[in-house]
Formats: structure tokens, sequence, C-alpha cells
């Protein structure tokens, strides 16, 4: 592709050429004999470019290594930097003297340190290496992409940009915590359950005592109660609890309203990091740690283990959790297609040129009957050719007589016409035929006009834009799902599909799209009631699997399902039956007071310079509702949370805010409290 330099220098080539050829050639030869050689010296250099081009484009080859710690790692740690390298070699014959290499920064990273792009001298087997240091905030998936190649000859006449695609996705893991080093490790209350209550049911080697049973043969002596033993005059064994480890079940809620917000800032993200370090706290306290995550569709089930690969794969999937995105079901095809399409051409250069992916002429015509009225239009055009079907149709069946009488009329009219009888009275009958053949052929011309406009407007406009962007796209996602052509036409004429499919390419790149918060009535797309049943349902499996007592945490979204939470309620009821602890930690919008500090409704009458404007004569200006709504909006979520609270406060769970002074540590006391109140250090 030529520059702006090689443009000019082309023209003022020609421009000399033409001078030296046609209009001085009798004065001089001077113009002939600079341009013409200017001309095949450039001619030399696009051949010699397009040589090297067409050799070392295809050969290129991407390395990429992320280091962290001063190792290599198939995943990194949130809030600590790593390192990437990246190796760009060729192994062909040429040599590109000038490239300027570019990696793509991923979306869910922040660059701390050294640049990203390098211009460098490309010879074979001459890597050019790019390093610089990155830092993720939030955990969940960083992918890269690839390297952008712009390549230009030393003259600056021609130059060639490419995306080297070497796409790689890195799990960002929740960060290490020490809550578990910050735990107090003495019995802090001398508190026991009352009589005939039991922490831990199954009888055991702990140190509390169970229940005391008659002997049998094969009990230990040392377990005999010899006081009991002597009162019943019988031999009395004594069981102790079973000194097992505290089982903690974390339910996580994944569900789209919890992912909306910036990124590395939903609640999705600080309901990881809660889960993240209970985990990491009771997983080194040698607690089992299981995970559930739901949303409206199910719920996936991991069960409690304390193994140090489980505690990987917990983490692992924590990350992933953490970088869903929010659904695009209701977002619109256009506002996807404007977002998707500027990415896939900066990493689709190649599938994306309009000379291997366009739109045909005929592709762009407006199919007539898409609209309801392109019927009227088509039996209009119809008419003239089914009025003669249905005249000769009558006349050959049924009234041949009375067309007899008919062209025996007409011939009498002709012979009285060419008399000059009735010259008077009758028209000439070729002007009837005229006459009668514009009339029946009227509509016919007005609806082929009207489809001829309308065929046409799709050449034009903004929809021959959003076809033309709708088409490739397509051509590019049937490509890489194997649909072929059909694929092609079925993105392209069904919505739904196209947009489920737009929204995971940029889901998969991390790429937020605006998503409407509520729907044509005022109401909220988000607030996801299906999983309150899907949430009950999990935690009632849970306890039907429990063995001892459990701590359930559910990091859920539950302030505004109102009257949907009630299955849940059953649920935490039932689990309280069972002497199970039950603890809910809800999110908190960022823009919400917490409860207790309610704004205040400002007043729109209100106006300190009032006065000074009815003495100046300026107008009153119209009322700011927004700081009204933002108050309504305010006081209705402190509602639902307080209804939210007393809801499950009385089934004997107990309801925290996130944003809370210290939730982790919160769940941590609760473990206490379930294995009595001392902790197993």
């Amino acid at each position: 592709m030529l520059t702006a330099r090689g443009w000019w220098f082309l023209v003022a080539v020609g421009f000399i050429l033409v001078l030296g050829v046609s209009l001085l050639p009798d004065y001089t030869v001077g113009p002939a004999v600079v341009g013409l050689p200017l001309l095949v010296w450039f001619a030399a250099e696009w051949v010699a470019f397009q040589t090297r081009l067409n050799s070392v484009l295809p050969r290129l080859r991407v390395t990429r290594l992320i280091v962290q710690g001063d190792r290599e790692v198939p995943t990194v740690w949130a809030g600590l930097t790593f390192e990437v390298r990246v190796e760009v070699e060729q192994n062909s014959a040429a040599a590109f003297p000038f490239v300027l290499l570019e990696d793509r920064v991923p979306q869910a990273a922040d660059r701390v340190s050294g640049d990203s792009g390098q211009v460098a001298d490309l010879r074979p087997h001459d890597p050019a290496r790019i390093t610089y240091t990155l830092r993720c905030p939030a955990p969940g998936i960083v992918r890269f992409e690839g390297v952008r190649l712009r390549v230009a000859d030393l003259n600056g006449f021609f130059y060639h940009r490419a995306f080297l695609r070497e796409e790689a996705e890195f799990l960002v893991l929740p960060p290490l915590t020490g809550e578990e080093g910050r735990q107090r490790a003495d019995k802090r209350f001398n508190t026991l359950p009352p009589p005939g209550a039991h922490r831990l049911r199954r009888p055991g080697s702990g140190g509390e005592l169970l229940d005391l049973r008659d002997y049998r043969p094969g009990d230990p002596p040392k377990m005999i109660a010899w006081k009991a033993s002597a009162r019943r005059d019988t031999l009395i064994t004594k069981e102790y609890e079973s000194d097992v480890p505290v089982r903690c079940v974390l339910f996580l809620d994944t569900s789209d309203g919890v992912r909306l917000g910036p990124p590395g800032e939903t609640p999705l993200v600080k309901l990881v990091g809660v889960a993240a370090g209970v985990a990491q706290a009771a997983a080194a306290g040698r607690d089992l740690v299981g995970l559930t995550t739901f949303d409206e569709a199910g719920a996936n089930v991991t069960p409690p283990a304390r193994t140090k690969l489980h505690m990987t794969g917990l983490l692992r999937k924590l990350a992933q959790a953490a970088a869903l995105q929010p659904g695009t079901a209701d977002v619109s095809a256009e506002a996807l297609t404007a977002r998707a399409y500027p990415l896939a051409v900066e990493l689709y250069p190649e599938l994306m040129n309009k000379r291997v992916n366009r739109v045909p002429w005929g592709r762009l015509w407006r199919p007539l009957l898409d609209r309801w009225w392109g019927w009227l239009v088509l039996g209009m055009m119809l008419l003239p050719a089914t009025f003669l079907a249905a005249a000769y149709f009558l006349q050959r069946w049924y009234f041949v007589p009375y067309a007899e009488a008919l062209a025996y009329g007409t011939m009498a009219l002709t012979r009285w016409w060419g008399s000059g009888q009735i010259r008077v009275l009758i028209i000439p009958l070729p002007a009837k035929l005229v006459f009668f053949t514009f009339l029946l052929f009227l509509p016919a011309l007005l609806g082929g006009f009207i489809w001829f406009v309308y065929g046409a407007s799709g050449w034009l406009g903004e929809r021959r834009r959003q076809l033309t962007k709708r088409k490739q796209l397509a051509a590019v996602f049937a490509l890489h799902d194997g649909t072929g052509a059909a694929g092609v036409e079925h993105l392209i004429h069904d919505d739904p599909a196209h947009v489920a499919r737009v929204g995971r390419f940029l889901a998969e790149r991390q790429v937020r799209v605006p998503v409407p918060l509520y729907d044509d009535r005022g109401r909220y797309r988000f607030r996801s009631p299906g999983k309150a049943g899907v949430l009950a349902a999990a935690l009632t499996a849970a306890v039907s699997r429990a063995r001892d007592n459990e701590l359930y945490v559910i990091l859920a979204d539950l302030a505004e399902l109102g009257s949907a939470l009630d299955p849940v309620v059953r649920a935490a009821r039932v689990a309280r039956a069972r002497r199970h602890q039950v603890l809910v930690i809800v999110p908190w919008p960022a823009d919400v007071p917490p409860p207790g500090e309610e704004p205040q409704a400002p007043n729109p009458d209100a106006d300190p310079i009032e006065p000074l404007r009815r003495r100046v004569g300026l107008p009153r200006p119209g009322r700011n509702l927004v700081p009204l709504v933002q108050a309504a909006l305010t006081r209705q979520y402190h509602a639902h949370f307080h209804r939210l609270r007393r809801a499950l406060g009385q089934a004997g769970a107990t309801v925290v805010r996130v944003e809370a002074d210290d939730p982790v540590r919160l769940v941590l006391d609760r473990l206490d409290q379930v294995r009595g109140l001392r902790s197993r250090r």
C-alpha cells in the first residue's frame, strides 16, 4: 500500500515524464531522461517490497512467556506484577530493515513498566523481543490476542499492516490473603451448648462428652465411666464427640445482576474476593471448603475438601466466575455491531478486507415481501395478467355467444364509422384500445416503480452500512465456527443469533457493552427471581449431605427479590433446624449510602438566589429532578435490604453487607463458633 509520500512521488515523476515526452521533446530531453529512471526505480522498489513481504509474512512466528517470581507460570495472581516476554522470529531468506511490532495489551491488565511496542530490524533467525510488565487489579481472565505488525521500506513509499494472531488466555487467581494468621488461637468465651444439644453429633475421639451407653465387648477400658458404672452396677462406656474438621460451603451468585459495573469493580469481583479469603483461611485451619456457583439456569457444585489440588481448583473456578460478562440478549444488534466491527478489523485485517469479504450489489437489494404492504404491490403488478387470464378463461368456456355478439357489434360499428353516419357519438376504436390498455397496465406500472424505488434504497443510507458490517462479521464468525455459507445467512437474518454470537465474541475479549438496566415498563431487568429457587435447592441438597454441623456462606445479590425470596427463607430454616450456621453476604451498590445514612430529599423550591433573580427579572430555571430520583431509589433499596435482613433473620440467618468492616473475619469467627469458639491451631 502506498504512503502519502509514495503518492506524491509517483505524481511528481509522472508529471515530469509527461512534460518531457509530450510538451518539451523538441527543446530538451532532460525531463524524460530524469523521469523514466525514477519511474523504473520506483517500480523496482515496489517489486522488492512485495517480494520481501510475501516471503517473510507467512513465516513469522510469535512466542509468548508469562514470568512471575522469576519463573514461567501458567496462571498469575491478582494484584501482583508479572512480566510478558514476546519474541517474533522469521526463518525466510529475506529480511525487513524496518518493522514496528506492538503487542496488544489485554483489557483486564494495566501496564506498569516497559513498552509493548518496538522498532526492529527483522532478520532471519534473529528474533525481535518485547518485554514489559503488567498487573491485573482483579481476578478473572487475561487474554492476549497477538502482535500488531507494520512494515515499511526505508524510503517510506510503501507500508503494510498485519496482525499476527497468537491467542492465549491466562487465569488471574484471587490474591493470597493472611486472614488465617490474624485469627486468635485462644478460647475467648467459655460457653457450652445447652444440655442435649451437641455441636458434632457423631461419636469419635474428641474432647467433649457426647453420650453414655452400655459397655460392649471390645470397648477400650479407658473409655469406661467408673462412677456411672458404680451407680448402675454395670459397665458404662463414655462416647465423645467426633473431632472432625468443620465444613464450610460457599454459595456464589454468578447471575447477570452481579456482573454489572466497571471492569474489576463489579459486585461479582468483590464477592469472589471474599470467597477466596474465606477459602484460603479455612483451608489453612484444616477445614473442608466447598463451592457452589449458581444463577438462574442452574448450579455447579464442588464438594468440600481440603487438599492443595482442591484449593487450586477452587481458586481457578473463582477466577473463571470473576471473568463472566453480563448477558447481551436485550442489547440491539446495531449497538453490538458498532462495538464488534472495529475490534474485528483490528484482529482480522486480512479477513475484513473488502477485496475478500464484501457484499455484492444484489445482496443489498431490499426484498419487497419483507413488508406486509409488499404483497399489495405485488398484487398491483400481477393485476393485468390476472385480468387477461380471467377474460380469456371466461370467453373460452362460458361466454362464447356473448363474445360472438360483441364481435359482430364491433364490425357493425366499424362499418357505420366508415360511412360517416355516427362519427360524433362513437370514439375511434384505436383510441379506445390505447385508453383501455393504459388503464389496465397503470397499476402494474405504479407497482413496478414502487418496487424499484424500495429495492434500490438498500444501496444507500444506514441500511447499507449496517448490512455490510453485519455480513463481514458473519463471514468471519462462520469461518471460525465452520458453519459455511448457511451460517453467514443465518447470522444476517436472525437477530437473536447475531446478538448471541457477537456478545460471545466481545465477552471472550473482555469488552464491555452498555446494557439497558430497565425495560420499557421501568422494571429492573437484572432482578433474576429464578436464582432464588436454584439457591434454595442447592442449599437443601447441601443440608441433606451434611454429616456434622456446617457453615453455609451465601454470597448473593438477594436484596431486590421481594416475595421471590421465600424458597431461600425456607431452606435457611431447614439448615438452622439441623443446627447449621447460615451467613448471607450481600453486595452493596457503590453509589448508594449504607443504612442509617439515607440522604435527605432536596427541596427543589429552595433557591438561595431566588430574590436576586426576581429583582433582575431573570426567568426561573426548571427543577432538577436528579437528586429527587436518587433519594427515592436510595430509600427504596434500603427498604429492600431491611426486608431481606428481617426475613432471613427470622429464619436464623445472619445478613451482612460485603462493604462491612471485615466480612472475611466475620466468616472466620463464625467458623470458630461452629467448632466450639476456639481455633484449631
